[in-house]
């Protein structure tokens, strides 16, 4: 699904085993309390899928060489089980920078908005960057 501007769109449902599993993961101990606190990074089980098809699909990268550089939430409210999100992605940034070592690092950028489903208001924002690396080529080695 795209939105009028043609970025991708799709609903995510907070649901409790996954907040659970993610809690394990991450060893936060509040996301096995009743209720569970939600792990601040937790939105990432929202996008991880979208970031995946963003970087093989669209922008062809070649993901040995694709590392996360950054990762940032801006919270308007807090994240509860049962929220029915709908995200919505976009590319706000990709340029390359020279390295000092030799090569181009070059930097992809996305942001999310997940809104509420049912309100459209918005519940968080999400930043990522991801670094792709220069070849040993590249880099003149």
């Amino acid at each position: 699904m795209t939105s009028q501007d043609g970025e991708p769109l799709w609903e995510y449902v907070v649901e409790l085993p996954k907040v659970r599993a993610f809690a394990l993961a991450v060893h936060d101990r509040f996301g096995a309390a009743d209720p569970p606190r939600l792990p601040p990074t937790f939105p990432v089980c929202a996008t991880v899928e979208y970031v995946t098809r963003l970087i093989v699909e669209q922008l062809k990268l070649d993901r040995r060489r694709v590392v996360h550089g950054e990762q940032e939430y801006e919270y308007i409210r807090p994240l509860r089980v049962g929220d029915r999100l709908l995200c919505r992605a976009r590319v706000v940034e990709d340029f390359v920078k020279t390295r000092s070592r030799g090569g181009e690092m070059r930097f992809v950028v996305t942001e999310t908005d997940m809104c509420d489903a049912l309100s459209g208001e918005l519940v968080l924002r999400e930043r990522s960057t991801a670094l792709v690396i220069p070849t040993a080529e590249e880099e003149g080695v």
